[in-house]
């Protein structure tokens, strides 16, 4: 029987169906670990958005050049997250997670030391591969550890990774405004660095890959089983598709075009920028949370439907909203809020649908198909701002929103009542 997270013990399957013991606090250390690092990669990763137009004009690249940024960093992790549920069976999570800082931890030192467009873009598709490995990994280790109230346990790691979000156009664009932007790169990374260490002293016991008794072949073969099982089932794949067809305000897209959309069309100083960016981070922590928990209570896929129907007011408002900073500051943290929401929604759901054996590969499979539209998006939004306008692209954008929610009425909602989940 599974007792909530206040309890002492909880009961967690391991991979060949046998039962043990974790305590609450070896939970909540695990919750706080990757709370913490998940924090720590949208903190890194996030920065660079304020400091965008000083690269733009010190590189002398616009609009086009951004979405091939953005396109190129969106395709490797994308591949990396594929990969990387393929690797799960033969390297413990806990280990492969701080490996992968490790590799964050370079990707962004070096982004300092870039001299033109395409170094810049070759180390951030480099930093893209070692920080993708948090959603696949990083979500079915806390989907693994917190079976009863997934909802809620993934919106709050997806609020906390928000409060790295909202520190980073204050703290990156303070540092960079006093050191200069390479100097920020250098700084920033020793953080990746402090969580890789920190990874390398725990164990996976809910799914320890080092006492299974297998060899590397009947490994490969249960990781590919895995992945054949995922693609016949009906149910991730369209809720997969949801994420793909929704894609296109998720991510990078605003943050990438918004600060150079303020600063070059409007004239707005880059600290109105910064602000406007730290209010967009700001709406994205409350908005998982509450559709979070209306989602461990009602209908996933009804709440779900909501977020992506305000997600496309939202981006609509912000299209055809002019320049006035008032309306500007209002619409980012309402797009905030609800365009965040719907992703710890859509792996909840994932985890509803999939079993224990199969869910490394199942989020590792549903963050590429859902990847796949990323790059696409990008380049399509900063094709259309350089050609026409910013309002333009992001009316277009509405649409992925309204698409995704008539999609996901062919989505089973396999959620257990709550009652039951406690049981």
């Amino acid at each position: 029987m599974e007792k909530g997270t206040t309890s002492g013990t909880v009961s967690a399957a391991g991979v060949a169906g046998q039962t043990l013991t974790i305590s609450n606090r070896e939970k909540q250390i695990v919750l706080w670990l990757n709370n913490i690092n998940h924090m720590m990669n949208h903190f890194q990763n996030q920065i660079v958005f304020v400091m965008y137009p000083t690269i733009a004009r010190e590189m002398g690249f616009g609009p086009l050049q951004l979405s091939l940024l953005t396109a190129g960093r969106s395709i490797f992790n994308n591949w990396a997250q594929l990969g990387y549920g393929f690797l799960t069976p033969f390297v413990p999570r806990f280990q492969l997670l701080g490996i992968t800082s490790l590799i964050y931890a370079c990707g962004t030192f070096l982004s300092g030391t870039a001299w033109n467009f395409l170094s810049f873009l070759g180390i951030r598709c480099l930093a893209a591969a070692g920080s993708s490995s948090m959603h696949p990994v990083g979500t079915s280790l806390l989907a693994s550890y917190f079976r009863e109230n997934r909802g809620a346990v993934l919106a709050l790691n997806s609020s906390l990774s928000q409060v790295g979000s909202i520190m980073a156009p204050l703290i990156g664009g303070a540092l960079m405004l006093a050191i200069g932007w390479r100097y920020t790169f250098f700084t920033v990374a020793i953080l990746s660095v402090f969580m890789a260490i920190a990874y390398f002293f725990f164990r996976d016991r809910v799914r320890d890959t080092t006492k299974t008794g297998e060899t590397k072949k009947a490994k490969l073969a249960r990781s590919t089983a895995s992945y054949l099982r995922l693609l016949r089932n009906r149910n991730f794949m369209l809720i997969a598709l949801v994420f793909l067809v929704g894609g296109a305000g998720r991510g990078e897209v605003m943050p990438t075009y918004l600060p150079l959309y303020l600063e070059r069309d409007f004239g707005f100083a880059t600290t109105f920028t910064i602000t406007v960016l730290f209010l967009f981070q700001l709406g994205g922590l409350a908005g998982p949370l509450v559709f979070g928990w209306l989602s461990d209570r009602g209908s996933r896929k009804r709440v779900t439907q909501i977020s992506l129907f305000l997600s496309g007011l939202a981006a609509i408002g912000l299209a055809w909203q002019g320049p006035n900073p008032i309306l500007i500051v209002l619409n980012v943290i309402f797009f905030g809020a609800v365009t965040h929401s719907r992703g710890s929604l859509t792996q909840a759901m994932v985890a509803d649908s999939v079993t224990e054996e199969d869910q490394d590969a199942a989020f590792s499979l549903y963050f590429f198909l859902g990847f796949l539209s990323a790059p696409v998006w990008a380049i399509v939004t900063g094709f259309l701002f350089q050609a026409y306008s910013f309002t333009v692209a992001f009316s277009v954008m509405s649409t992925s929103f309204f698409a995704a929610m008539v999609v996901m009425n062919l989505v089973q909602d396999t959620q257990k009542p709550l009652a039951h989940r406690r049981a």
